[in-house]
């Protein structure tokens, strides 16, 4: 039997000694560190290189914000869910917010919904299509004059991702949150409502690559936070066209085939997603006086009404802090699962069932019990 390399031989204690954490952490900063030092020496090249592709990449300074009323609406789900013999119970909390003076009054509105999975969790797709269901009820209170407000604002991505090769309940969900997408951008080019979705979690690397910097590890975000100065956005043009400009890698030396191979298949279900004659932007800003020096990722369509500099502009300046849209951290804030509320709804489950099922119920409770017992405290408890 042929050895291992070194590399896998190695072994340390299991545990909490503080040595070993130490050690752990020394590695893992060490690797940050120099990754980061790396790419601080490429920022004016890095910058430089931005600015010379000006038919896709535009760098401005943000300008004077405009009054504007925001609707927010964001969603907190059980990741993962609340794991039954049975299935998998999710539970979703969507929550909307009105927000800036413009307003006139601003509300805050906050529903629960729970669905039962019997063989995968779906949660996370069912809170996207609940969060589109609440943002085009506000859309459609606009369109009757009960409310008014200039932008809707999204936590996560406007355009779903991927449908990939995923089969029966989980590829229909998806494509009806596709479906709500389409009427949701309708109706507010219908009402001149601009959308943007906050893109927290992203670790695409595209940018970097279509530049030509094929060996920088960090994200797009990542090195977006080292280039842009406090109050600078960058305009990273619409998805179709960082598509097209990835496809022009595939004869390029240097870039990893089985990389760039993912990011076309992922690009390629995004752009095919994309309503007709709608041209989704990407952007990244900064904003100043926050507490953390990085910038923030945006997918947006501007409307009539409010151009993209004036939209992004008022978006660098209502978002101190945490870098994230104030009424973003507004309703992420109200939409927090507790676990008097995971209780609850368990609770409420086995009532029903009880109640509904009669005789039948002493068949069906068992399963409702937790898949792994010992994790009722931490889930009900």
């Amino acid at each position: 039997m042929p050895s291992l390399p070194e590399q896998f031989t190695s072994e340390e204690p299991l545990g909490v000694a503080p040595e070993v954490v130490e050690k752990a952490v020394i590695r893992a900063t060490s690797k940050l560190i120099a990754e980061i030092e790396r790419v601080k020496s490429l920022i004016a090249e890095i910058r430089r290189a931005l600015e010379a592709r000006r038919e896709i990449f535009t760098i401005r300074e943000a300008g004077k914000p405009e009054n504007l009323c925001y609707a927010a609406v964001d969603s907190s789900f059980t990741a993962p869910a609340i794991e039954l013999v049975g299935g998998y119970l999710g539970i979703v909390v969507v929550a909307s917010v009105l927000y800036g003076s413009k307003c006139g009054r601003n509300t805050v509105d906050a529903k629960a919904y729970t669905e039962l999975w019997f063989n995968s969790d779906l949660t996370s797709t069912i809170a996207r299509y609940y969060e589109r269901v609440v943002a085009l009820k506000l859309l459609e209170e606009k369109k009757r004059g009960n409310v008014d407000f200039d932008v809707l604002l999204l936590d996560g991505e406007i355009i779903p991702r991927t449908l990939g090769r995923r089969e029966g309940s989980s590829r229909e969900l998806l494509e009806r949150v596709v479906e709500l997408t389409s009427r949701m951008l309708e109706l507010a080019d219908k009402t001149d409502t601009a959308v943007v979705g906050v893109l927290k979690r992203s670790y695409a690397r595209d940018i970097v690559n279509i530049l030509g910097f094929h060996d920088i590890k960090l994200s797009d975000r990542a090195v977006m936070s080292l280039v842009l100065k406090p109050g600078e956005y960058l305009i990273a043009g619409v998805h179709s066209e960082i598509y097209s400009e990835l496809r022009k890698l595939e004869s390029k030396p240097g870039v990893k085939k089985e990389w760039l191979e993912s990011r076309l298949k992922w690009y390629e279900a995004l752009v095919s997603n994309i309503p007709v004659g709608y041209a989704v932007k990407l952007a990244f800003y900064r904003a100043p006086r926050t507490l953390y020096p990085i910038a923030t990722k945006i997918e947006y369509l501007s409307s009539g009404g409010l151009a993209e500099d004036a939209l992004i502009s008022s978006l660098v300046h209502v978002s101190a802090g945490t870098g994230i849209p104030a009424p973003v951290d507004y309703a992420d804030a109200l939409s927090t699962i507790t676990r008097e509320l995971r209780q609850t709804a368990y609770q409420k489950l086995l009532a029903e069932i009880a109640k509904r099922a009669g005789l039948r119920a002493r068949d069906i409770l068992p399963l409702l019990s937790l898949m792994n017992p010992e994790k009722l405290t931490r889930i009900l408890g």
